[in-house]
């Protein structure tokens, strides 16, 4: 771009003993292939980062479970649109984020996003993400990590968060009244070794079916929490839900209760 702005300079000197006319004329063409080469140049930012996006996130996960086959963001309003496919859903979910700002907590500890719309053709997925807003008061919070930050800023820059610690009801799996209307639990056993559950979700024709043979528990983070570990699954409906599992060293991580972990113990 600046090659091209020197060379555009030079033209002008060449001309600078033309009429105002032939001056004015060349102004024009040059504001119109400017603002030509400047919109290549945005798009050529958006084309570099949907790449990146793409195969950042594909290299993440097994693409025989999950993978993405477009991302793409509109050079003007920088909406996002995502198709993924997710093996175990009747068809592709199809993201459409029309708009979202994003921030830091002033602790570090959490990237927040506000303000925005997000929008998805599978019911049940696009349910637990408002229900997830809802409980934070609008928010979304996911753990502060360098390289998402990063690619959140190659989008559009943060803003200072208008987030605010408040205490809440803690969620707790077995307990939380989900809305029948998107997702039931038909069926929840839980007992030493051996978990199995039957799920029905809005969307998907076939319920999230678990059964659990054996797994390990332990607490962490100062009790604070319950992990699962070394599961063998007999069954498992939707394998890329249990993909992501895997690629978790094969455990789940719950919020620690004391009637869960005496279930689960």
């Amino acid at each position: 771009m600046k090659k091209i702005i020197l060379s555009i300079l030079w033209v002008i000197n060449l001309y600078g003993d033309s009429s105002d006319l032939l001056k004015e004329e060349l102004v024009k063409d040059i504001n119109k292939y400017f603002n030509i080469a400047k919109e290549y140049s945005i798009q050529g930012k958006n084309i570099l980062i949907e790449q990146t996006l793409l195969n950042g996130i594909n290299a993440l996960v097994d693409n025989t479970k999950i993978k993405i086959n477009k991302f793409d963001i509109d050079d003007q309003t920088n909406a996002i649109t995502i198709n993924t496919f997710l093996d175990g859903e009747d068809k592709n979910l199809l993201i459409d984020i029309k708009k979202f700002q994003w921030g830091v907590t002033e602790d570090k500890k959490y990237i927040v996003f506000e303000n925005f719309d997000i929008n998805m053709n599978i019911e049940w997925l696009q349910y637990i993400v408002d229900d997830i807003a809802k409980r934070d008061n609008g928010y979304i919070k996911i753990p502060h990590n360098v390289a998402i930050f990063s690619l959140l800023y190659s989008i559009k820059p943060n803003i200072k968060t208008t987030y605010k610690e408040f205490q809440k009801e803690p969620f707790v799996l077995t307990e939380y009244p989900f809305d029948e209307k998107y997702l039931k639990i038909e069926q929840l056993k839980i007992s030493k070794d051996m978990i199995v559950t039957n799920v029905w979700l809005k969307g998907s024709k076939e319920n999230l079916k678990i059964d659990v043979d054996s797994y390990d528990v332990v607490t962490a983070n100062g009790k604070k929490t319950i992990v699962l570990r070394d599961i063998k699954f007999k069954e498992f409906t939707k394998p890329w839900i249990k993909s992501i599992i895997d690629a978790q060293h094969n455990e789940i991580h719950l919020k620690y209760t004391e009637k869960l972990y005496n279930l689960l113990k």
